[in-house]
């Protein structure tokens, strides 16, 4: 062959091999991107409860705390904890001893007053008579009257440490403040007591266990939507599987800021608001002190449109992508990151800035994700409510979740996932 033919035969080749890698890419490049697997479910109209939920403790709505108002030593004790008192039952005895003394000796003071009294009272008497006869002057009158009047005031001194000795006598002995249960016993026979000149220093507290309510702490984002004589239903871990009803009777003005410590060790800290919600009906067996659950209803929508809460997503105004992270992770509560995970507007610790955010659905239409403007309402557990943007009967993609958070974009080739009944053979697609 010739240097001429060899050199036609490569020219050809190299086409070839140019042509065969261009078809090669042009192929790849339309070959299509495979639809991602979603879940669905129809926008329907449904009854919405929008609730608070938060955490507390059982407490009766009345309970009068006990305390010795003089400290002294416990010498009886009639009743133990779990007792029924009726109001002005005998409760606790103290060691009268130094009291008994205390009252003996003023009421020898109040007698040596008295005499004094009597004597004084005599003698400016007496020299008032001699001044009429002029036998005395006038500057012994006056002395008279000096003595006669600090005897008085000696004498009333004496009056009131007296009364004070027998009235702290009678507080050596404690009776039931109301008619209840023993609920609280803190001290036994031979105990000291300080006496609340001191500190509060509870020997047993008395209870209507009739009548209970939880104590809830309210995060301060709450708070606002909770209103009195809302209803809630109450949850008692002591008693699984079981729901009581209960009425906000009570809403704190003033915060309690709790501190404790948060992941990796960070100190955080919580604004809270007590709230008291009463139990409506009474609880057999239900002990001051147990922990328990509220959920508050706040707001409620009936026959409203809604969707399922994890579909609501949140995306970069205008393009339907995923959030760009700008603020830091310590900007955003526990709390709020834990709601903003639940409903799938954010599958990371970061946030961007509110101007630069949209609220949306993804639809399902004609095998593609389209994104969806909405304006929502209340949210209930599972459903928040669509004021705007979606229509009734709208097939609304429902997840997966990563896909709804951070990877599917508008448009995006999707295709319903195939259910599958209890043995595992597939069903018709949804």
């Amino acid at each position: 062959m010739s240097r001429k033919s060899k050199k036609i035969l490569w020219i050809v080749i190299a086409v070839l091999v140019v042509g065969g890698g261009a078809v090669a890419y042009q192929q790849q490049k339309n070959k299509e991107k495979p639809a991602t697997q979603v879940t669905v479910e129809t926008a329907s109209r449904r009854r919405l409860v929008a609730t608070v939920s938060a955490e507390g403790k059982i407490d009766p709505v009345t309970q009068v705390k006990v305390s010795a108002e003089i400290p002294g030593r416990i010498i009886k004790l009639s009743v133990k904890e779990g007792d029924m008192v009726q109001q002005g039952d005998f409760l606790v005895e103290l060691d009268p001893e130094i009291y008994v003394s205390a009252l003996d000796g003023a009421k020898s003071a109040l007698k040596s007053a008295q005499a004094s009294k009597l004597k004084a009272d005599a003698d400016y008497k007496r020299v008032s008579e001699l001044v009429t006869r002029g036998m005395s002057s006038q500057a012994d009158l006056d002395a008279m009257l000096a003595a006669a009047q600090l005897a008085e005031a000696d004498l009333e001194r004496a009056q009131a440490n007296e009364r004070q000795s027998r009235e702290n006598l009678s507080k050596t002995r404690l009776s039931a403040p109301m008619s209840g249960t023993i609920s609280v016993l803190n001290k036994e026979v031979g105990e000291l007591t300080l006496g609340s000149q001191f500190q509060e220093d509870v020997i047993l507290i008395v209870a209507d266990l009739s009548k209970m309510e939880v104590k809830a702490n309210v995060d301060e984002n709450d708070i606002v939507t909770i209103a009195l004589n809302d209803t809630a239903r109450i949850e008692i871990d002591a008693f699984p599987d079981t729901t009581f009803a209960g009425l906000v009777t009570e809403i704190a003005q003033s915060a309690s800021n709790i501190s404790g410590s948060g992941d990796f060790g960070a100190d955080v800290a919580a604004t809270n608001f007590e709230v008291s919600v009463v139990l409506i009906e009474q609880v057999p067996g239900i002990r001051p002190g147990m922990s328990s659950t509220v959920d508050i209803e706040t707001d409620y929508r009936d026959n409203t449109l809604s969707v399922p809460i994890q579909s609501v997503a949140v995306r970069k105004k205008g393009e339907g992508e995923a959030v760009t992270l700008t603020r830091d992770a310590e900007e955003v509560s526990s709390r709020q990151m834990a709601e903003q995970v639940k409903s799938g507007t954010i599958d990371t610790t970061k946030l961007a800035s509110k101007d630069e955010l949209e609220t949306g659905v993804f639809l399902f239409v004609n095998g593609e994700a389209t994104w969806t403007l909405v304006k929502t309402g209340i949210a209930a557990d599972r459903f928040i409510e669509i004021v705007s943007g979606v229509s009734e009967g709208d097939s609304i993609i429902t997840g997966p979740y990563r896909s709804l958070a951070r990877d599917m974009k508008n448009k995006d080739k999707v295709a319903v996932e195939e259910k599958k009944d209890e043995k595992g053979d597939d069903k018709e697609k949804g």
